[in-house]
């Protein structure tokens, strides 16, 4: 007597209920994504409540050298220098005003 294909469906009936306990419930899954929305909502109304009109200076490298990029939210125009020679400059013209 062969019992061997009985084994087989018992461990994949087993193997199956083990895969639903594992997998999250809809009220997990709704849980995990709520949050994950709420965590990125919730940083962005602390950047945009904190940063306000500040500059946003970013540097990129180039072969060239560095290249300065500036955004000015207040005027809402964007700059790019060679140097931070040029970009010291314009921030000493900016607030002299």
């Amino acid at each position: 007597m062969n019992t061997f294909p009985s084994d087989i469906q018992d461990i994949e009936v087993q193997r199956l209920r083990l895969e639903k306990l594992c997998q999250p419930t809809p009220a997990q899954k709704l849980t995990t994504v709520s949050g994950r929305w709420l965590r990125q909502a919730g940083q962005w109304l602390v950047k945009a409540l904190t940063e306000g009109d500040q500059l946003r200076i970013r540097t990129q490298s180039t072969q060239q050298g560095t290249v300065w990029h500036v955004h000015d939210p207040i005027g809402g125009t964007d700059h790019m220098f060679a140097s931070e020679e040029g970009l010291r400059t314009w921030l000493e013209q900016r607030y002299s005003l």
